[in-house]
């Protein structure tokens, strides 16, 4: 079940459950329009489930979208820290990233492990440039053995479009 709350248009900015709105955004939303809307739906779903009168929907999920009318000059995201991880600190995690202009793959690949040990991460196993992964891992065999080798891959945003037609697709089923 969707619901929707929209504040006024005295509002300033926009947001969604996409991007998450900053501290400061947050306080310029009426918090009471917000609980009347989740009050509501909590209502509007205790009136259905006793309507109904079925156990099986014991746990049903509920979706609340925030939307506002102005959209932000700047785009708006908010770093959280999840209790549980995605993954182990013992995974062994490949990077691919975009290849250095007039340099060969292992500066390139250099210069990305200095650039990550600067910033303090330490849990990429390999850094695979996208020359070394087009030429290396060019058969089929190559690119499961890759696949195996690694528990999670990572990829520089400005070669994801050019991951699909290197890697093929059983990269994508197994969705690592």
């Amino acid at each position: 079940m969707e619901a929707l709350a929209s504040t006024p248009p005295s509002s300033s900015t926009a947001t969604s459950a996409a991007t998450p709105a900053t501290p400061a955004v947050l306080e310029q939303l009426d918090k009471e329009q917000i609980k009347k809307a989740v009050d509501a739906l909590l209502a509007h779903s205790k009136s259905r489930k006793n309507a109904n009168g079925l156990l099986l929907n014991e746990n049903e999920n509920f979706f609340l979208m925030v939307v506002l009318w102005k959209i932000p000059s700047k785009e708006l995201r908010v770093k959280l820290a999840l209790p549980h991880g995605i993954r182990s600190d013992l995974a062994d995690i490949c990077l691919f990233t975009k290849d250095e202009p007039n340099v060969t793959p292992e500066k390139t690949e250099r210069f990305y492990k200095k650039l990550l040990n600067k910033h303090g991460i330490k849990t990429i196993s390999q850094i695979i440039p996208f020359r070394t992964l087009k030429k290396e891992y060019k058969a089929y065999e190559a690119k499961l053995r890759l696949l195996g080798s690694f528990d999670l891959f990572l990829t520089d945003a400005r070669i994801r479009r050019l991951l699909p037609s290197h890697l093929g697709r059983h990269f994508y089923n197994r969705k690592k």
